[in-house]
Order: C-alpha cells, then structure tokens, then sequence
C-alpha cells in the first residue's frame, strides 16, 4: 500500500490544486475507472453546493422588472438594457449587447478600444415605502483584467439620478477576478449594498471604474436585482408622534376662554361714548328754520290794491252822471264834477303804480 497524491481541479478559484486521494495499492483500469467517476460526482456536489451558496440577481422578490437584461432598446454605442440609462463621468466607451453570463444570455458589455473610463447604468424603482430598507445585488460583474475594472452598487435613497450626488449610499469598490455571485459576507467579492428609503423611488446604479488599460478592456453585467433587506430592522411606527400633539393643542385651547370676558365690557363704554355726541349734532339742523323769509312773500296781498282800480266805477255811481240833464240849465257844477272824477281817477292810478313799483322792490330785496 502506498499513499497517493494527485492534482485535482477546484471550481472556486479555477486552478488546480494538491488533493489527497488515499491509502491504496497502485491501481489497475478498473481502479482508475471508479476513481474517476467519483471524481465526478465530487466534483458535481461541489458545484451544486457553490450554486445553492450563490443567489441568483432576479430571485423572487426582486423589484427591477428587467433585472436579466431581457428588453433592450438603442444601438451602439448606446444599446442599453430596458428601463436603465447610462452615464460617462469620464474617458469614452461603447454600451452594447452581449452574450458573456452565467444567468442566460444577453449581458451588458461595456468596453472601450485601449483607453480608460469612469461610467455606469442606473435605473429608478418606483412603489416603494418609505422607512424601509432596500437591497441592491448584481449576479454576474466580470471584466477581463480584472484589477483594472473597480465596480461597486450604489443606491440614492430619495430617487436621484446624479452619480455624483452625496445622497448615494455605495458599496466599496472590488477589483478583482470574482464574478459578483451575490455570495453571502464575509466574501470579499459581495458588493451587495443596503439603503433606507426616504420616498417612494429609489434609483439603483451599477458603477465601473477602468482606470487602466488591460486590453481588449471589456466589462460584463447581468443580473442587476434589488430586494427588501431581511436583515434591517423594521421602520419605526410613524403613530406615535400624532399622540404626542394632542396634549399640546388642548392646553392652547384653555387660556382663550379667559380673554373673550375682558375684551366685551372695554367695547361697551366705546358705543356709548359715540351714542351722546350723535345727539349735539341734531341742534344745528335747526339752521333751516332761517329759511322762514317765505313769508315776506305774504306781501303778495298787496296787489289786492288793484282791486282799488275797480273803485272807479263806485266814482262813477255818483249821483251827478244821472243829473247830466240838469246841466244845460245849471251852467258850470256837472263839468266840475266830472273834472273831480276825472282828477280822483288820476290820482288812484298814480297812486297804484307807486304802490306795485314799491312791491317789486320789496321783493327784489
């Protein structure tokens, strides 16, 4: 019997290592053969179980609708997965279709023709709650030279789309040959990152940085899925501060009773101050009764003295007209008497137009 040491393959790090097999006789061909398949059923349970460690980006509960990059829209050099928008922070660099994944082709690829770049893609997730934590994983972030491609999550928890912007909650930078298999911490090559919602969008970004040149300088991505972190606490309940004011509005409440009985007695004395100076003012309409020089216009009676005009014929009744016979044996007495008439007649008329002259003075002044 001697011991035997052979080189077998290891799927973590895809080189070969030093395996211990057993204790045994050198082998014949049947040996060999049984060797062999239980090498491969080993091999096979090693893969099984690295693929149960290694969750899929777009497990159930995922929140990106194109988390495998299924929908596309554009061309190069901006063809871009459904729903997601590409940024350039520097250098120059192709987005485009590809078929490199572990999770079922298309991919990502971004790649630039032997220069350097600083880029990305992002997307918003809308319906969200705020106060709860979210977490953002990728499945599959490969580049060939794989130092030279620093990528990193990042999630801006109140929905922005500026890569620069402070808000942006990221997760550290890995540079290094692992494909991003969402493998549970400590794994260096985890780059899961978790932020709380402050709105109902959050925004998701995928960040490369290829700061040198390792050609052909092709970066792949698949896989990009965000989730409810199970291991955050839960949201604070937002009940408790409405309980809190209440107290606070109720004790304002009671003081303004106290005033209103103040202020009604110091605006009555107010009206009754205006009340006495309304009646002073009524005296002074008294005024109007200096309009009663209407009844100088009583004087409109005086004119009756035309009347007096009249008065001629009480003249005239006299008994001298009727003896107008007499007068041709009497010589001078009728004439003189009608002379008397005639000057008495004169004189009324005279003595009236004196009269209406003295009137319309009167009613001139």
């Amino acid at each position: 019997m001697e011991a035997r040491f052979q080189m077998i393959w290891s799927p973590f790090d895809t080189q070969y290592a030093l395996g211990y097999t057993a204790f045994m006789p050198a082998p014949n061909v049947r040996t060999r053969r049984l060797a062999a398949l239980a090498l491969f059923v080993f091999l096979g349970l090693l893969l099984a179980a690295d693929a149960v460690i290694a969750q899929h980006g777009c497990d159930p509960g995922n929140l990106i609708s194109n988390c495998n990059f299924n929908g596309w829209y554009g061309s190069p050099p901006r063809q871009l997965p459904q729903d997601f928008k590409e940024y350039v922070l520097s250098g120059d660099l192709d987005f485009s279709q590809a078929s490199d994944t572990t999770w079922g082709a298309p991919s990502l690829r971004m790649w630039s023709d032997g220069g350097t770049f600083h880029a990305g893609i992002y997307t918003q997730v809308g319906g969200l709650q705020p106060g709860v934590a979210y977490k953002a994983s990728i499945g599959w972030a490969v580049g060939d030279g794989y130092a030279s491609f620093g990528r990193r999550l990042g999630i801006d928890p109140t929905g922005g789309t500026d890569p620069n912007s402070a808000n942006i909650v990221w997760s550290q930078f890995y540079r290094d040959k692992g494909k991003m298999l969402n493998r549970p911490s400590p794994d260096p090559s985890n780059i899961d990152v978790s932020a709380v919602a402050r709105s109902s969008t959050i925004t998701v970004f995928l960040d490369v940085d290829h700061n040198y040149s390792a050609p052909p300088n092709w970066f792949f991505a698949d896989a990009l899925g965000l989730y409810v972190d199970p291991n955050a606490p839960p949201p604070p309940p937002t009940a408790v501060p409405t309980s809190t004011r209440a107290p606070v509005v109720v004790a304002q409440v009671q003081p303004s009773p106290t005033r209103r009985p103040a202020a009604s007695p110091t605006a009555s004395p107010t009206a009754t101050a205006t009340s006495t100076a309304m009646p002073t003012l009524t005296p002074t309409a008294t005024t109007t009764p200096t309009d009663t020089p209407t009844p100088t216009q009583t004087y409109t009676p005086a004119p009756t003295a035309t009347a007096t005009l009249p008065l001629r014929p009480t003249a005239t009744p006299g008994a001298p007209v009727p003896a107008r016979p007499a007068a041709s044996g009497g010589g001078q007495g009728g004439v003189g008497t009608l002379q008397g008439l005639l000057w008495g007649g004169l004189g009324a008329l005279g003595g009236a137009g004196l009269l209406g002259t003295a009137l319309t003075i009167a009613r001139k002044r």
